[in-house]
């Protein structure tokens, strides 16, 4: 086995180490030492089965990492960037699981590119409260190279994966697959968090799918300066997905909102307004979203 670690136990986070758990592949956590304390206290509770993982701060963790896995808030990213110092190797690969775009270059302006491999989740309708997560689907885990080649550490990738008993794809256009992903959380995830309301809001009400639908439209625009090329069939498939997921799951937005946290809007519409200014494209409907929900973050 292979020195795995992950960073970040939010509802992604925790449902793919209760996977590995679940597969008896080793791994750690790493966190700081008032969270490990916690979370040796607590455990974690995923779909009614306690899981109490392997804690370890970075003063404590003596290899190097094979594998990184990070799932933090985008906000909290540089931040944890700088806490793996010292644990990365020439051979040591990372991804990020993040919503975005570009959590991929900020990794590499610190590791090199040559340690980040592209990635992302979908498929996956975890909800957390407090130390317990719930999910209907386990999530996909899709990467590639962002030049869409297929070298060692692609198959060394997906042995970790395969033998941890994680659903995964190799992807020869990701950055184009990581544009559809983006492209989902600007509908989904920003108009269920002003609604505030679950998957069944967006399942059942042509209104709501309505709102989801125009938001996704603007990237869709804004794909086509890049040459991504997103289009109607990229909605579809993301509403295909959607129609299975549980009708009381919630997004990571929603879940923010409603804990009262920061969002991550600033890397879904806010990037995609900034995109929108460079380009000469209007985001009449993601420049709304994202006033209503830097409004409701300033209620809290």
């Amino acid at each position: 086995m292979k020195n795995v670690l992950f960073i970040g136990l939010g509802a992604i986070g925790t449902s793919l180490a209760s996977q590995f758990s679940n597969a008896k592949y080793n791994f750690s956590v790493l966190c700081d030492t008032p969270r490990k304390e916690k979370y040796q206290q607590n455990g974690f509770i995923v779909n009614n089965k306690r899981y109490d993982f392997h804690y370890i701060t970075n003063k404590e963790y003596e290899n190097k990492a094979d594998l990184i896995i990070i799932s933090v808030k985008y906000h909290h990213l540089k931040a944890v960037v700088k806490q793996l110092a010292g644990l990365v190797g020439e051979n040591t690969m990372i991804i990020s699981l993040l919503n975005g775009i570009d959590s991929e270059e900020i990794i590499a302006k610190q590791f090199g590119h040559e340690c980040v491999i592209y990635a992302f989740i979908y498929n996956i309708d975890a909800t957390k409260v407090q130390n317990v997560i719930t999910y209907s689907k386990k999530g996909i885990i899709v990467f590639g190279e962002k030049d869409g080649s297929v070298i060692d550490r692609i198959d060394r990738l997906k042995s970790i994966l395969t033998e941890a008993e994680i659903s995964h794809e190799v992807s020869n256009d990701i950055i184009r697959n990581m544009w559809w992903k983006f492209m989902v959380n600007i509908g989904m995830n920003q108009t269920t968090a002003i609604l505030r309301a679950p998957y069944r809001a967006i399942q059942k009400i042509s209104y709501a799918q309505k709102l989801v639908k125009a938001a996704m439209r603007e990237a869709i625009e804004i794909s086509k300066s890049l040459n991504i090329n997103l289009s109607e069939e990229d909605i579809d498939k993301a509403f295909n997905m959607l129609m299975d997921f549980s009708p009381d799951g919630k997004t990571s937005m929603l879940q923010d909102i409603e804990a009262k946290r920061k969002t991550e809007v600033e890397m879904l519409s806010g990037k995609l307004c900034l995109l929108g200014e460079q380009f000469n494209i209007l985001t009449p409907v993601n420049n709304l979203f994202f006033n209503l929900i830097k409004s409701i973050e300033r209620m809290y």
